[in-house]
């Protein structure tokens, strides 16, 4: 990853965080995009020396995600990865739902994947030799939970998108992979987690056979599929889970 720039989408906290550091420390190039400019430069000032940029951006907002891409291709240096993080919540019976709270959640989680894929594709943009996409999806793509009907559309919509992206782009050598993690301890879930009772922590962490995992278990993963380690994967969904979807 020496020298190579890398956009993440969501990295001022948890997971995008996360992944942030671990590809610093890997030597990669960052752009970070997120809301919070300040939680971005914090991020930075944690990572490992390299020529990194931040950029506030609210990723509902086309132009404004447009501004920062071409702002950020200022260096004159394509780019060789990209990590989406980003991602919200809607928990509600499917009764409630609203077509507004239901596009809501589509423009967060899975609309912006498709428009900086399509700006990756513009000449100069992404890296000649190719380079990787990685989405942060979830096993509730898959596998569905009362009351996350917005939730579970997004992030299966999202595998959709990535099989199609993969397909297309495959002849620009540039793959394209999600990773569905299973419930993971960030600031949030824990915050979640300590909302409610013990009885229910416990059922929820026996749904994982192998328990909760940690932000590094899917920075990891990451890792592996930025990098040329993985350079004969395209089209997957890999489940990062700790067993969840076996059951």
């Amino acid at each position: 990853m020496e020298r190579k720039k890398v956009l993440v989408v969501g990295a001022s906290s948890g997971l995008g965080k996360e992944i942030a550091l671990t590809l610093s420390k890997e030597g990669a190039d960052l752009v970070l995009m997120s809301r919070d400019i300040d939680k971005l430069n914090n991020v930075i000032y944690e990572c490992k020396d390299g020529n990194h940029q931040v950029y506030s951006v609210d990723v509902t907002n086309e132009q404004e995600l447009d501004r920062a891409l071409s702002e950020s291709m200022k260096d004159g240096v394509p780019y060789s990865g990209f990590v989406y993080s980003a991602g919200m919540e809607a928990t509600m019976p499917s009764k409630l739902l609203k077509k507004n709270t239901l596009e809501k959640v589509m423009e967060v989680n899975t609309y912006p994947i498709v428009m900086i894929s399509k700006f990756f594709q513009k000449k100069g943009n992404f890296s000649p030799n190719g380079g990787s996409l990685v989405f942060i999806s979830s096993v509730m793509g898959h596998l569905g939970q009362v009351g996350k009907t917005a939730y579970c559309m997004s992030k299966h919509a999202m595998v959709g998108v990535m099989k199609a992206l993969a397909l297309e782009l495959a002849p620009k050598k540039i793959r394209v992979n999600c990773i569905s993690p299973g419930m993971v301890k960030t600031d949030m879930s824990i915050k979640i987690l300590e909302s409610i009772s013990e009885e229910n922590v416990l059922k929820i962490q026996n749904m994982h056979p192998l328990g909760f995992g940690e932000p590094r278990d899917v920075a990891q993963a990451v890792l592996f599929l930025i990098s040329d380690k993985s350079k004969w994967i395209t089209g997957v969904d890999l489940a990062v889970d700790g067993g969840y979807s076996v059951q």
